[in-house]
């Protein structure tokens, strides 16, 4: 009966592990320029500026990929944003996108 025990609280751990890593993450921000938007897949991807330095064609820093829920008209590549988003299952999805002029 032991082993019996052992053996449905590792089924147990292993499932909550399971649903503990698919979980949503609490929001996070990301602010760049845009680079790809994809209106037809609600997908955009946006290159980071590394810290004190302003994006450019030749300037290295973090490429992200996102999906949006709503794409607004007025967001075009080449834009400067600030996201926030949500990571679900490996998904980037953008729930809010404020755009900066410059």
């Amino acid at each position: 009966m032991r082993l019996t025990e052992r053996v449905a609280c590792a089924a147990v751990i292993a499932v909550l592990g399971t649903f503990a890593g698919s979980a949503a993450q609490a929001d996070q921000t990301f602010t760049g320029v845009v680079t790809i938007l994809d209106r037809t897949t609600s997908e955009v991807v946006i290159k980071q500026a590394p810290a004190g330095e302003t994006v450019g064609a030749n300037t290295p820093g973090a490429v992200e990929k996102f999906r949006l829920r709503t794409v607004p008209e007025s967001l075009h590549a080449g834009e400067r944003v600030t996201v926030t988003y949500t990571e679900s299952n490996g998904v980037k999805t953008i729930s809010n996108v404020t755009e900066k002029k410059d």
